[in-house]
């Protein structure tokens, strides 16, 4: 009769230890790749067995597969335990995406700053890709800098502008996720919200500026009052009298002293016109209601046309006067002066 003795362990027991220790589907999974072929990656796992990666994976990103090579430590998520070729097969882009969220989670929790590549344009904004994962930088998240000055916001226009960052670099903030629906919203922004707010709270309307031009737009110049702050100069404030192109005023470096008019929501306006003396305060004394006048038409809108009278003052022929006299942009002729509001900074002139 043969005795058993506590410490031997039958075969069931030993396979099913082994089974018991044998990771389950979803498992992330770490090991050495040992070989790379158009048909697959072998990775050895140790004491887990062989894994492979199919070249399926890889198809949304061929560059990933050429950059794996024997001797490589990489992760991976284990999709089946034993495929019908006997190995474990396994997902290295599940693992990356896993690795990814995670990193991203991160990311937001600390304010870290990341580099995105930025992948592609359209009309909101810019699509970069962070640790792998594709995700969005809106036009309204992108620095002052970087921001595409468009009047009046022509998608098109917008668009063209952004084409520049393309393959770009960008030093960015995540703002939001959802990674069961795969979002991830960035921002540029955020970077220098802070310090542009500390910078902001220490300006006071009425102030006066200075700084370097760093660009100029048809609507305006921007003044770089910092590293992180730049204020609008918009061309009405450039000079008391018509400004038809800012580029004719100011340009790109000119060293500029202006005066701060006002602080909205982060962005500061800034006037040149403001620092020399108003022309409006004597223009009783130059002109009187009634008196016939000669100028030059600037500017025709909806509700009326521009006339400058003198390098400083510029009236305005009201809409209804239009109905009775078409007038053209360059045109010189004579008007009537009918009302002077030197306070609001208004005449207006009749058509002869």
């Amino acid at each position: 009769m043969f005795m058993t003795t506590p410490n031997v362990k039958t075969m069931k027991d030993l396979l099913t230890r082994d089974e018991f220790r044998l990771p389950k589907a979803g498992s992330i999974l770490s090991g050495t790749i040992v070989s790379v072929s158009k048909g697959s990656v072998l990775v050895d796992l140790g004491p887990v067995g062989m894994g492979i990666v199919y070249p399926g994976e890889f198809l949304d990103s061929p560059d990933r597969m050429r950059a794996l090579a024997p001797g490589h430590t990489v992760s991976a998520v284990l999709i089946e335990l034993e495929n019908e070729d006997g190995y474990r097969e396994l997902s290295l882009r599940s693992a990356q995406m896993t690795t990814a969220w995670q990193r991203i989670r991160q990311a937001k929790e600390e304010g870290t700053i990341i580099s995105a590549p930025v992948t592609n344009i359209n009309k909101g904004g810019l699509i970069v890709e962070v640790e792998g994962v594709q995700g969005f930088l809106p036009l309204s998240q992108l620095s002052a800098e970087h921001y595409p000055k468009v009047e009046g916001g022509d998608t098109a226009k917008i668009v063209q502008a952004l084409q520049k960052f393309k393959g770009v670099e960008m030093k960015v903030k995540v703002l939001d996720f959802i990674e069961e629906e795969k979002k991830l919203i960035v921002s540029e922004r955020a970077i220098r919200d802070e310090a542009v707010r500390e910078e902001i709270a220490k300006l006071t309307v009425g102030a006066e500026v200075s700084g370097t031009i760093s660009e100029v737009t048809d609507f305006g110049a921007f003044l770089k009052i910092s590293d992180t702050l730049d204020g609008l100069i918009h061309a009405s404030e450039m000079s008391w009298g018509y400004v038809e192109d800012p580029r004719t005023i100011l340009e790109v470096g000119a060293e500029v002293k202006a005066k701060i008019i006002a602080l909205d929501g982060g962005r500061v306006s800034l006037s040149m016109k403001a620092l020399t003396p108003d022309p409006w305060l004597n223009v009783a004394e130059r002109y009187s209601v009634g008196a016939a006048v000669t100028g030059v038409v600037v500017k025709l809108r909806s509700h009326g046309a521009f006339v400058a009278l003198d390098k400083d003052i510029v009236g305005m022929v009201p809409a209804a006067e239009l109905e009775k006299t078409a007038l053209i942009v360059g045109e010189k002729r004579t008007f009537t002066i009918s009302a002077i509001e030197s306070a609001e900074h208004k005449l207006l002139l009749a058509t002869q």
